[in-house]
């Protein structure tokens, strides 16, 4: 885990490290040590930062600079950027009828 981007969430939400680590039920060295990067918290504890601070498990990782998990575009977006107009037509006409067709 990324013991900087940690700090700067903790920041960002207004906290000191002692009024973090008592939220999380630590002492006030074991936050350090994490932001410091001496210590890694287990993965359930990372699970708890993510869900606290609002961002993906790869942002806390150091995977990605994005807070946010990207939304998924679905199978439409993938295919109609590479076709000519009428195929995008045709085949956003088609993943109509497959949600009416299942009901989604």
């Amino acid at each position: 885990m990324r013991g900087d981007r940690l700090a700067e969430l903790r920041k960002d939400a207004g906290l000191t490290q002692r009024q973090f680590a008592q939220q999380m039920h630590v002492s006030l060295n074991t936050v350090s040590g994490w932001e410091r990067g001496l210590a890694d918290p287990d993965d359930e504890t990372k699970i708890l930062f993510a869900r606290r601070f609002e961002v993906s498990m790869d942002y806390l990782m150091g995977l990605t600079d994005r807070q946010k998990p990207q939304e998924r575009q679905g199978a439409a977006f993938l295919y109609i950027k590479d076709l000519p107009p009428a195929a995008a037509r045709e085949l956003e006409e088609f993943l109509r009828q497959l949600k009416k067709k299942y009901r989604l």
